[in-house]
């Protein structure tokens, strides 16, 4: 008698059609905004240009993602480290050009972060650098807590450590380029999946309550001090910041034009805007830090809102699906992609109405920038396999 084996039946991949239809609006607002930016750019920038890119970064982003989903995400996670040190050599040799010219790198603005690729456009290591090390501290925290028996101080040191032998590396060359966005974006996805990872909780009203005194600090300096402000931060272009935030229209020809002009424009436009042919402003990168104040100026209350909207519920989303997934690595990882969208949102929304200083970081999904957007699908591939995971566990 012949045992039959019972046949092996082979799980379809089941495409979370929520997550794509909301990636998919993202894409269109993003088209439609920069656009829309086209009137309001420097007669030496080409947005015509800018426009055509930015299409094709959305092409090639989805195709990106649908090729990682093809060959597997589990080698993201097994393959990171060679990533990151293919990453730490383009931000050494961005380093390096503030002391050997090289032909491949032209700074912009007193900025090295871009080197430049022939025929394509330019590679920002520093936006792959991100998400790849919310991958690795992904890792970092998983090896730690299947190895870790008790909770303690001294064993949330050993990961701190850890953690911070990846982190600060990269973080030291792109604060070196000089960049302050991208580094704000690093430490703050780090540390909410740090707050997360199963610290003693004491660690996470520490780090809130350090937060509050430094920002409180600074205000309060600015007001009262601004020398000794000016001396802390040891940059004059960043006590500016301050002058533009908190005394705009004081400033207002000079450090308090950009946020003054923004709040002009998307407070005068009402329910749905001037148009996308009004020119009654001009902004400095409006396709890029400034994309929400476009979107307010040419649709007014309804445009604005609608991003508000499906950024918000982009994020439920991500978080629905980390809620519902049962291995912790892929939920880490979630945390800190989740804690960056959020927080470059609420920081970009909130600066071009004033609520917060401008720090030059874009609005993730819809501002012009190809680094950024294909990044972004990196983290978004293990997103669908998680979605499909849990989709698939239901019906079996």
């Amino acid at each position: 008698m012949t045992i039959q084996k019972p046949e092996k039946t082979k799980k379809s991949f089941k495409i979370d059609i929520t997550l794509t239809l909301l990636l998919l609006i993202m894409a269109t607002f993003s088209i439609v905004a920069i656009q829309g930016a086209i009137p309001l750019t420097a007669s030496a920038v080409n947005g015509q240009d800018i426009l055509f890119k930015q299409v094709i970064w959305f092409i090639l982003g989805f195709l990106l993602l649908a090729g990682l989903l093809f060959f597997g995400i589990d080698r993201l996670f097994t393959g990171v480290q060679v990533f990151y040190w293919v990453l730490m050599f383009l931000l050494f040799l961005l380093f390096l050009d503030r002391f050997i010219n090289l032909p491949f790198i032209r700074p912009l603005n007193g900025t090295r972060a871009w080197i430049i690729l022939p025929g394509i456009g330019t590679l920002q290591p520093s936006e792959f650098m991100k998400i790849v090390l919310i991958i690795i501290t992904a890792n970092v925290v998983d090896a730690h807590n299947r190895n870790r028996t008790i909770i303690s101080f001294k064993t949330d040191m050993i990961l701190f450590f850890n953690v911070a032998k990846y982190v600060l590396p990269p973080l030291i060359l792109i604060i070196l380029q000089p960049d302050t966005g991208i580094p704000i974006v690093i430490i703050v996805t780090i540390l909410v999946i740090l707050a997360i990872s199963g610290i003693k909780y004491q660690w996470v009203l520490a780090g809130f309550l350090l937060v509050a005194i430094v920002f409180g600090g600074a205000i309060y300096l600015y007001q009262t001090s601004p020398e000794t402000l000016a001396s802390i931060l040891g940059n004059s272009y960043r006590l500016n910041r301050f002058h533009g935030w908190l005394a705009t229209e004081k400033y207002i020809y000079t450090w308090g034009n950009q946020l003054y002009t923004a709040m002009l424009a998307i407070g005068s436009a009402g329910w749905t805007g001037h148009g996308k042919e009004a020119v009654l402003i001009t902004l400095l990168e409006p396709q890029n830090d400034f994309i929400f104040a476009v979107i307010g100026k040419n649709y007014g209350f309804f445009g604005t809102a609608s991003v508000l909207i499906v950024n918000l519920l982009l994020d439920l989303k991500l978080l629905s699906i980390a809620l519902a997934y049962e291995h912790p690595r892929e939920r880490y990882m979630v945390a800190g992609l989740l804690g960056m969208l959020v927080f470059q949102q609420f920081q970009n929304m909130g600066m071009v109405v004033g609520l917060l200083p401008i720090t030059g970081i874009t609005l993730p999904m819809i501002s012009a920038g190809g680094s950024s957007l294909l990044s972004y699908m990196i983290p978004l591939a293990i997103v669908y396999h998680m979605s499909n995971e849990i989709k698939n566990k239901t019906i079996h």
